[in-house]
C-alpha cells in the first residue's frame, strides 16, 4: 500500500513544434511544413493532465516539471526536494526524441527512483535498428532490413524483398508513416526515404511489410511480470486500396481515414494457443531488454501464423483511452490501480 506522505515529480514536456518538417508521413507542400506539431506530443499533455488529476485526487503529494530543455532546472529540483519518486513521462528534450534517456540517467545519477523503463532500455529500444539486431540476434523472427545513413548509403542490407514499409529508424508514435510508405519498387523506395531523410534528418529504415494481423502485446511489472490481454489493431473496415499498417494519422488525428477504421480490439480474437505463444514471447522480448514498469511488443503474424516481431516500446502511451489501461482493464485492473502499481514498483527499487 502506498503512503499519502510520499512526494512525487510528474515529469513530462510540453510540445515545442516545428522540430521536424514533417510527422505524418505524408508528402505535403513547403508551406504547410512550418504549420505542423507532433500530435502524437499533444497527446502527452492529455497523458499528463489525466495522471495529474488522479494522483491529486488520490490525496499525495504532488509536483509537476515541464522540462522542456531546462535540464539544469530539472537537476536543482530534485536535488532541493526530497522526492520519493518520479512519474516519468519525459519523451524528449527539446524535441529530441533520443535524448530521453538522458533525462532517465539523470534520475539514476540523482537516486531517485522512477517510473518506466531504465535509460539504457530506452535507447536500445528507440534505435530501431540497433533494437532489430538483437532480437534477430537472439533468434527471434523480425522482417528483414535495410538502413540509410542517408538517401545514398546504405549501410546494413539483409536483402528485404518488396513491398517494403519506410519508416524513421528513431522515432516512436508512428511517426513518419503513412500509406505512402509502402513502397513496391526501386523507384518509390528511392523517393520516400529521400522524403522521410530530408523530413526527419535521421537514418531511414526499410523493412519488409509482413501482410497480416497486428497484435500487441502489454507486459506490467518489474521482478514479477504478467502480460495483459492481447490487442488487436482491426484492418477489416479500412477501404480496400489503403494499405492494413498503423498511420500517423491513425494514432493521432481523429478525423481520419485510417483513425476511424483501424480500431483496436481487446481481448484479441485468438485461439489460446496463439495467445499464450505471443504472451510468452514478449516477455521474453521484453526482458532481453531490461523492460520493466510498462512495455508493449508489437507483433504481425505472417499468414502462415509465424509472428514476427515489429517493434519494443518502452514506456507507451498510459493515457487513460489508450491501449495499454485498455489491456489492463480487460485483465481487470482499473485506471487508478494501474497508475498506483506503476508508481509501487517504482518505489520498490528505492
Amino acid at each position: 500500500m502506498i503512503q499519502k506522505t510520499i512526494k512525487i515529480l510528474l515529469a513530462y514536456n510540453q510540445p515545442t513544434g516545428g522540430i521536424y518538417s514533417n510527422y505524418d508521413g505524408k508528402r505535403i507542400g513547403k508551406e504547410e511544413f512550418s504549420k505542423q506539431i507532433d500530435l502524437s506530443e499533444v497527446g502527452v499533455i492529455e497523458e499528463y493532465e489525466t495522471i495529474r488529476d488522479l494522483l491529486n485526487s488520490k490525496g499525495f503529494y504532488l509536483e509537476s516539471f515541464n522540462l522542456l530543455d531546462n535540464v539544469t532546472e530539472l537537476i536543482k529540483k530534485i536535488h532541493e526536494t526530497n522526492y520519493d519518486v518520479v512519474f516519468n513521462l519525459v519523451e524528449s528534450v527539446g524535441g529530441d526524441s533520443m535524448k530521453e534517456m538522458y533525462v532517465a540517467g539523470i534520475f539514476e545519477l540523482m537516486n531517485v527512483p522512477y517510473t518506466g523503463c531504465s535509460a539504457v532500455t530506452l535507447g536500445l529500444c528507440l534505435d530501431k535498428h540497433r533494437a532489430k539486431l538483437i532480437i534477430k540476434g537472439a533468434g527471434y523472427n523480425v522482417p528483414e532490413w535495410k538502413l540509410f545513413e542517408t538517401p545514398n548509403k546504405i549501410i546494413f542490407d539483409s536483402k528485404p524483398k518488396f513491398p517494403l514499409i519506410v519508416k524513421p529508424s528513431r522515432e516512436d508514435a508512428s511517426v513518419g508513416i503513412s500509406e505512402q510508405s509502402i513502397v513496391y519498387n526501386e523507384k518509390e523506395l528511392a523517393e520516400q526515404v529521400e522524403f522521410l531523410y530530408s523530413s526527419l534528418r535521421q537514418p531511414i529504415i526499410a523493412e519488409e511489410f509482413i501482410d497480416g494481423r497486428e497484435i500487441n502485446s502489454a507486459i506490467l511489472g518489474d521482478k514479477n511480470k504478467i502480460a495483459l490481454p492481447l490487442s488487436e489493431i482491426d484492418f477489416s473496415t479500412l477501404p480496400y486500396e489503403l494499405p492494413k499498417i498503423v498511420t500517423y494519422e491513425g494514432k493521432w488525428i481523429k478525423h481520419s481515414t485510417y483513425y476511424k477504421h483501424t480500431i483496436p480490439i481487446c481481448p484479441a480474437p485468438l485461439d489460446e494457443v496463439m495467445s499464450s505463444k505471443l504472451k510468452s514471447l514478449a516477455l521474453e522480448i521484453t526482458t532481453i531488454f531490461g523492460c520493466r514498469d510498462y512495455a508493449r511488443v508489437d507483433f504481425r503474424l505472417a499468414k502462415n501464423d509465424i509472428p514476427y516481431v515489429l517493434e519494443v516500446n518502452p514506456n507507451p502511451d498510459i493515457s487513460i483511452d489508450a491501449g495499454f489501461a485498455r489491456a489492463a482493464e480487460a485483465y481487470g485492473i482499473s485506471y487508478d490501480e494501474l497508475l498506483l502499481t506503476i508508481i509501487q514498483v517504482a518505489l520498490e527499487r528505492k
